[in-house]
């Protein structure tokens, strides 16, 4: 069965897994729709320690994002990745899947992961933001895939079956990772 916590939980009591797992991050933008999430998988950790930033990982790892831009947002014109910080995602609209939402929102989700090379810091949580960790359990992909669902409906504030599609092709991305290939 799936097991997720809170990522400074999992790391103030000791329990991040060295071997590998999946850390799922949230980037709320203010009163607005628009928020960031990603998704970084990592094995074979040769260190963790906390820094004013985050959480900094000794490994390698593969990431994945999504960005879920409100319709009204007024720079939808501009590449994700030439956004101003906060706003941006390291991608060209090419190199993402994008869906147009009932509401007329877009969810931006990476075709590809982007591999880490030897440490990468998750963000510390702040506000309505979020770090979970996921262990690598045999039904990991579904308890990512259900929770996405659930982010993408009740915090981005998608339609439910907006939510659910995105959440899938999410999922299909994250399953690309090769991190723990040899």
């Amino acid at each position: 069965m799936a097991k997720a916590m809170s990522l400074l939980k999992a790391y103030m009591s000791e329990s991040i897994p060295v071997t590998g797992g999946f850390i799922i991050s949230s980037f709320f933008e203010g009163d607005t729709t628009y928020c960031i999430f990603e998704i970084t998988a990592y094995a074979n950790v040769k260190d963790i320690y906390k820094t004013p930033e985050g959480l900094t990982f000794k490994t390698d790892g593969n990431r994945a994002h999504v960005l879920v831009e409100p319709p009204t947002y007024s720079r939808k014109h501009i590449e994700p990745v030439f956004r101003e910080d906060g706003k941006s995602i390291p991608y060209r609209f090419n190199e993402m899947e994008i869906l147009t939402g009932q509401k007329q929102e877009k969810i931006m989700i990476s075709k590809e992961p982007i591999m880490l090379h030897s440490s990468f810091t998750i963000l510390a949580s702040q506000g309505d933001n979020f770090s979970f960790l996921f262990f690598p359990t045999p039904d990991v992909y579904v308890a990512i895939r259900k929770f996405m669902s659930d982010v993408f409906y009740n915090d981005a504030r998608l339609m439910k079956v907006d939510a659910i599609e995105g959440a899938k092709v999410f999922v299909d991305t994250v399953k690309k990772f090769t991190v723990w290939s040899d």
